[in-house]
């Protein structure tokens, strides 16, 4: 890809009313981005009238500069931008019809040889789909998966964050500019993730989280997928908008099955009833679908490791003086603050210092 092809993808995905299913086929009808960049505007008025008044900016020489300008801007922000068709653009974005002609990053390289699930669910995580995500995540060789997700609350942000801390490389996809991250509580997510994985964008910095820009960001999270996993979902709501995508792009897509009469396994079980989806038994299920081996049970081989911070001690010795107790009792006396609990309590877990029950309490 040449100077030129680079900065003409850029130059298109920052023109407004111009997505990128246009582009392509603007790149198309004049043949190269030397052609289409020096366009004159008859040649623009033959294409019609709509996208002639959409490129009506995009040639504009002083406009061009300035959006130049803007792009260098970005190393100062440690921004990266992958360009489609390029080796480290995601080698399955770059296979959907509708993919961005340019991708904001900050974080790792991703890596290609590694295959990519996607797990998505509601904001409202119930304790099933807690324990789902982490038998799977137990249950997956993280040398040879990427967890990818949108960054969100509830099921997105846990399966994020426990994969991250479980040694996987993870990708958050997200729906605005790289320079903020939305929601703000998962700042420190974002950080952890960065320090293997890696943070998407097609958006520009500055662009705010407005409602349109997450379809767009659900499109990303099915496309770059190997297969895509469903864990909860209420009858509506962003996580059946990536299954749909995940299904028009013919893509591995899995649902968790649930009772019919709880609210957040209603989308999962429509997608099983339309047969839009296959049906997830268990990490066999996952292997399966992304054609890799599970990994042996890591529970029985667990050394406790030594306790590192203050809170992950004084939580111990809570639990040593208390006994097996829930996180409600932890939060009332063990002095560990709410927005940390959850987090000491999976390193704790994790490290084979305590032991996590299915009623969800927790022991030495």
């Amino acid at each position: 890809m040449t100077v030129t092809d680079q900065d003409t993808y850029y130059l298109l995905s920052r023109t407004y009313g111009i997505g990128p299913k246009t582009a392509q086929a603007l790149l198309e009808y004049f043949g190269s981005s030397e052609e289409l960049l020096s366009a004159s505007q008859d040649a623009l008025k033959a294409i019609g009238q709509g996208a002639q008044m959409k490129l009506l900016e995009f040639s504009n020489l002083e406009w061009r500069k300035k959006r130049i300008e803007e792009r260098e801007g970005l190393k100062a922000k440690g921004i990266r931008l992958l360009y489609k068709g390029q080796p480290d653009y995601p080698k399955h974005l770059n296979a959907i019809c509708d993919a961005p002609m340019v991708l904001y990053t900050t974080g790792k390289p991703m890596n290609a040889r590694k295959k990519v699930l996607s797990i998505v669910g509601t904001r409202a995580m119930t304790f099933y789909g807690k324990k789902v995500i982490e038998e799977l995540l137990h249950a997956l060789p993280p040398d040879q998966v990427i967890i990818a997700s949108g960054l969100a609350m509830g099921v997105d942000g846990f399966a994020q964050e426990l994969a991250a801390q479980l040694g996987f490389e993870v990708v958050a996809l997200v729906a605005h500019g790289l320079d903020t991250t939305y929601p703000r509580k998962h700042g420190a997510l974002r950080s952890l993730i960065e320090r293997s994985g890696c943070t998407f964008s097609e958006f520009f910095t500055g662009v705010p989280p407005l409602a349109g820009n997450f379809i767009s960001r659900n499109r990303l999270i099915a496309g770059i997928a190997d297969a895509t996993l469903v864990v909860e979902s209420a009858q509506s709501g962003g996580s059946l908008t990536t299954a749909d995508f995940a299904h028009g792009y013919n893509k591995e897509l899995l649902c968790v099955p649930g009772r019919l009469t709880d609210r957040y396994s209603a989308g999962c079980n429509r997608l099983l009833g339309t047969l839009k989806a296959q049906c997830y038994t268990g990490p066999e299920s996952i292997t399966e679908a992304l054609g890799i081996a599970k990994v042996k049970d890591k529970t029985k081989k667990r050394h406790v490791a030594a306790l590192v911070t203050a809170d992950e001690k004084r939580l111990y010795a809570f639990l040593v003086k208390n006994g097996r107790s829930f996180p409600s009792s932890m939060l009332k006396f063990s002095g560990v603050d709410r927005a940390k609990l959850f987090g000491v309590l999976a390193r704790l877990t994790l490290s084979g210092a305590i032991t996590h029950h299915n009623d969800n309490s927790y022991e030495v």
